[in-house]
């Protein structure tokens, strides 16, 4: 009897324990399941950075200013800025748009302001679960037959040297306005007016703030000369010429930061002279 309870007893220990097991492997599968399968369940964030700079394939730079997004409206907004000593300013750039769930859905894609390298561009009907929207940049051709000539030796008929880059926005991540809308023109050259006025009163503060570090570095190295001359009173003949080195050194470095700060200066005569001729043309157009 005894050994019957005995074997009683040890198979419902076992059934207990593989119950148990079973319970902390079913726990540890929930638990470390994101890890496990979080690339075939969550996508990889791909959003372009603002405000830096982007190569467009050898013919300047581009910055994504902004790029926001209205769910209710189903309106995506991006303003970029393209470098105004490129090539491409003068260039007419078609822009298409493509989401990751919906790769082969056609998107209203829209230039509504374009004036000195910056351009809004309107991205309609977006999807509510869009994922990634992809923007592609493009110049367009002016001579069909130099395209159709390209085309006869392009494997991808000739597009993919008009591409010029292609930028991100990951849902995610994606700024959201519920009060976005698309403006008029002159509302979007004011907005870009004010842009400027403010990239333009943070340039001057940044060399102003680069002057004075300056000025701060140059009475530093006075004072440092000034004691190497009171030592060198009472140095040896080799001492002094080592101490006279030290000199010359502080005083050539001297001489370069003078004309790092005259370069300044001049930069920031030109920046003010510009400031004043875009707020004079705020009040233009507000007028």
């Amino acid at each position: 009897m005894k050994r019957q309870a005995k074997m009683i007893t040890e198979h419902t220990s076992k059934k207990y324990l593989f119950g148990v097991s079973v319970m902390a492997m079913a726990l540890l599968f929930f638990l470390f399941s994101g890890f496990l399968f979080g690339g075939e369940s969550r996508s990889k964030v791909q959003q372009t950075p603002l405000d830096e700079p982007l190569n467009l394939r050898g013919a300047g730079n581009l910055e994504v200013e902004n790029w926001v997004y209205n769910p209710s409206m189903k309106l995506m907004v991006v303003t970029l800025n393209i470098d105004t000593s490129t090539s491409l300013l003068h260039d007419k750039l078609s822009f298409a748009a493509q989401e990751k769930e919906h790769p082969r859905r056609k998107i209203p894609t829209t230039v509504e302001y374009q004036n000195d390298g910056r351009y809004v561009i309107s991205i309609q009907q977006v999807s509510p679960s869009f994922d990634v929207m992809a923007l592609d940049i493009k110049k367009e051709e002016t001579n069909r037959l130099t395209l159709k000539e390209d085309e006869l030796h392009s494997p991808k008929g000739g597009e993919e040297s008009n591409e010029l880059a292609r930028i991100y926005t990951d849902q995610t991540k994606v700024k959201t306005d519920p009060n976005l809308s698309i403006k008029t023109t002159l509302e979007y050259e004011l907005a870009a007016l004010s842009h400027d006025v403010k990239e333009t009163k943070e340039t001057i503060k940044d060399k102003e703030k680069s002057i004075l570090s300056i000025d701060k570095r140059l009475e530093e190295m006075d004072q440092k000369i000034v004691e190497l001359e009171s030592e060198r009173l009472y140095e040896t003949k080799e001492e002094k010429e080592q101490t006279n080195a030290q000199i010359r050194e502080l005083t050539n470095e001297k001489e370069r930061l003078r004309r790092d700060v005259l370069e300044y200066e001049t930069a920031i005569n030109t920046l003010q002279e510009k400031l004043q001729l875009l707020k004079e043309k705020q009040r233009m157009i507000s007028s």
